[in-house]
């Protein structure tokens, strides 16, 4: 049977409805990113090339529904930690540590995380957002065959809230629905209001003024 082929939307393959891209680290380097570099056929068009330190998150190509989407982008080698946009929108900043991806008993690429920092039109300031961008490179690999300049691929995503954003806003809304419950007991008519009980009626005793 015919498998219906992909489409291209956004400068960007468009997978089958049902179908992922899901490749392992190890099938990213040695199947895409390998023959990138040596200017060797590919196994599909599923990976456009686009320069991720050129514009905002928010405008690069593809479907933002997709959780992840890959690059493939020539790697800028920064003079500092910061690596600057082309578009004056923000910065990319390295994570944490880079890791080795290991394949049949040698290492075969590095693997970085960035975090993407947009610079505040209003107040001239930085504010650190949820766009991290996962940056795949080779390794071993030192060949004169190699095309000019070093290819890499970018996996651009954006985190989720935190668990403790999430809860804070979770008892935020719960707050508010217990602040209008309280606020409809206060307002509702005079048949329904609720106090103190009425004062029982005075028995015999009291009216006697005695007490038995």
């Amino acid at each position: 049977m015919e498998v219906e082929k992909g489409t291209m939307v956004n400068r960007s393959m468009k997978l089958p409805i049902g179908y992922r891209f899901h490749p392992t680290d190890q099938e990213l380097i040695l199947h895409y990113l390998l023959p990138k570099a040596f200017a060797s056929p590919l196994p599909s068009s599923i990976i456009p090339v686009f320069d991720v330190f050129f514009s905002h998150p928010l405008t690069f190509p593809g479907d933002l529904e997709e959780k992840k989407r890959y690059f493939f982008s020539k790697k800028r080698r920064e003079v500092s930690s910061r690596i600057k946009i082309s578009s004056d929108d923000g910065y990319w900043k390295p994570i944490g540590k880079e890791r080795e991806i290991i394949a049949c008993g040698r290492t075969v690429g590095i693997r970085r995380t960035l975090a993407f920092h947009e610079t505040n039109k209003a107040s001239s300031k930085l504010n650190k957002t949820r766009w991290n961008m996962t940056e795949y490179c080779l390794a071993g690999f030192a060949s004169t065959k190699q095309v000019s300049g070093e290819w890499a691929v970018y996996n651009v995503h954006e985190r989720k809230a935190s668990k403790g954003k999430r809860q804070r806003k979770s008892r935020g809304r719960d707050d508010a629905e217990e602040e209008n419950l309280s606020c409809i007991d206060f307002t509702i008519g005079s048949d329904h209001e609720t106090g103190p009980p009425p004062p029982s009626p005075p028995t015999s005793a009291d009216e006697s003024g005695s007490i038995i």
